[in-house]
């Protein structure tokens, strides 16, 4: 069974942590109780000639670089970071802290940029948010499977196609298809900006309407999101998540969170140990584990070992309802440009 309260699990900071070092180290982050945490590292010798072969340099875990940075007792974040934040994201921060205090340094190490408290500033109209929504799905697409700098290129020629610079479904439904490709737009994207223009240019459309996203959940917003050609879900919870804001957002499905996650999990084998019997003693989730993983097969060489989509989609659960914040912590561990990600259009 799936909940939500801070106090239906064990505090995850009394689970074993591993330290990826040679040496015995101590932390504090049981409630005030020193833990020794000790690696056994272990190397393979050739044998042919019996040399030890050089092994590939691995990067350091971040947890590890963070070791310098205390946890306070009490868990508490410091006041200018929380202030640093919005509000509400700030509460989320707390939340995710008090869960797992480990966590702790790798939280306060570095702001989160894009959650920075916003300053006063001119409020939209309904028809402003809804241009705003319409430019950052489009501008998702124009992104889509090429370099950061190839798509700013591409948007800033589709920018060009309109006088004032201000682009808007109606006026980009009146450009000739000529006109469009040759801001640089492939015909398939060009496919999808028309369709999406479509969409937010009929004013029966759920998405054309700001009444729709204040009434439904952020799963309703994404599940019409997808109907849309050219998005899908992942690109509907980047949307979500950067212009949204969503705080309740968790894209299980994400290389970078996949990574993040397993980096995460394997310094705590008991709470990953935790997971695995609750979503086992699950039949509808155990079903769910026959299904082959994303990201099970993936070639190339890592330095981490993935686990199946159930199992990081319901340690996501535990964090709810502030499942962006250890997202975001995710990307972080596992080493993500989340500004990249910003920068894709979905904004």
């Amino acid at each position: 069974m799936l909940t939500n309260s801070p106090t239906a699990f064990p505090k995850l900071a009394n689970m074993a942590i591993t330290r990826a070092k040679s040496t015995t180290v101590k932390t504090e982050i049981s409630h005030g109780l020193s833990l020794p945490l000790k690696v056994v590292k272990t190397t393979k010798v050739s044998k042919t000639n019996g040399r030890v072969p050089a092994s590939p340099k691995k990067k350091p875990h971040l947890e590890d670089l963070l070791g310098h940075i205390e946890i306070p007792t009490d868990y508490k974040l410091p006041t200018s970071y929380l202030e640093f934040h919005d509000p509400e994201f700030a509460k989320g921060l707390n939340w995710v802290v008090e869960k797992d205090p480990s966590l702790y340094p790798v939280v306060v190490h570095q702001n989160f940029q894009h959650f920075k408290k916003k300053e006063s500033e001119k409020s939209l109209s309904d028809g402003e948010i809804i241009l705003k929504y319409w430019y950052a799905l489009i501008s998702s697409v124009i992104s889509q499977q090429i370099s950061g700098m190839a798509a700013k290129s591409i948007e800033g020629k589709f920018r060009a196609l309109f006088e004032d610079g201000e682009p808007t479904p109606a006026k980009t439904l009146s450009k000739s298809i000529e006109e469009l490709r040759g801001a640089g737009l492939s015909n398939q994207k060009l496919n999808y900006i028309t369709h999406i223009s479509q969409v937010f240019s009929d004013p029966n459309s759920n998405l054309s309407k700001i009444q729709f996203y204040k009434d439904n959940t952020v799963d309703q917003i994404i599940k019409e999101l997808t109907l849309l050609k050219g998005i899908g879900e992942w690109s509907a919870k980047m949307f979500a998540l950067f212009t949204l804001n969503s705080l309740d957002v968790f894209a299980y499905d994400d290389l970078g969170i996949a990574r993040g996650a397993a980096k995460y999990l394997i310094r705590r084998p008991k709470y990953l140990q935790k997971i695995k019997e609750e979503v086992n003693a699950n039949e509808e989730l155990k079903r769910l584990l026959k299904r082959k993983s994303k990201f099970e097969s993936s070639k190339g060489k890592r330095d981490w070992v993935p686990y199946h989509d159930e199992y990081i989609k319901y340690l996501g659960l535990e964090f709810s309802p502030y499942q962006l914040v250890i997202m975001l912590i995710f990307w972080r561990l596992g080493s993500t440009n989340v500004d990249v990600l910003e920068n894709t259009g979905v904004r």
